[in-house]
């Protein structure tokens, strides 16, 4: 179980919980700030990086227990009537960790070339890894998350499917994820990404 990691390897442990949780921050940051500079003011108290309030302590404490967790920033979409703007709130989240990624994966490069300690390369590989299952993750387009807000935005047919749906869709989804190898194919994908960017950015410094 995830938390046992707290006496087994405790700098996997911290690293996973301090990344994955600024991660989803930012992630819900992105989302807030992108809908008020549109004109949607709801999510205005979220322009913060206080995990209290863009988790919650249901949310952190299934950090800590699990290694798994969530944010929700709230929005007001008829406060920002142009389609475009709408997929773009949606899709700020997403990018967020798109760039994270990729920064984490520079710095994680640097370090390698700097031959830091063992517990800070291992950090800023698990911050890029996270960041790139978040970003697969989001990007699905599955009702509640981030992908089919961006599809939804251009139709209304997949909002009203979103509204009476998304519920049951999602549980059934996540019973998929956990009970299934198909979470397993996220993670891929996100170490995937994160291992791309790595190797990508230690070229380069190399040629520097």
């Amino acid at each position: 179980m995830f938390v046992e990691n707290i006496t087994e390897n405790p700098a996997y442990y911290f690293s996973w919980i301090f990344a994955a949780g600024f991660s989803i921050c930012c992630h819900e940051f992105a989302h807030a700030w992108t809908a008020v500079y549109y004109g949607d003011e709801t999510p205005r108290a979220h322009l913060t990086l206080n995990p209290l309030v863009q988790m919650g302590k249901q949310s952190l404490v299934m950090l800590f227990l699990i290694g798994i967790a969530w944010g929700m920033v709230p929005v007001n979409p008829s406060a920002v009537p142009e389609n475009r703007k709408r997929a773009m709130i949606s899709f700020a989240g997403p990018l967020m960790n798109l760039i994270l990624c990729a920064l984490f994966a520079v710095a994680a490069s640097i370090t390698i070339r700097a031959a830091l300690s063992e517990p800070v390369i291992q950090f800023f590989f698990i911050a890029s890894y996270v960041n790139g299952a978040l970003f697969v993750l989001n990007m699905l387009p599955v009702p509640t998350l981030d992908g089919y807000s961006v599809l939804s935005a251009f139709s209304p047919k997949l909002e009203e499917i979103r509204r009476k749906y998304a519920p049951r869709i999602f549980l059934g989804f996540a019973a998929l994820i956990f009970l299934t190898p198909a979470g397993g194919y996220i993670f891929s994908a996100g170490s995937f990404m994160s291992t791309t960017c790595i190797q990508l950015s230690l070229r380069l410094i190399g040629l520097v």
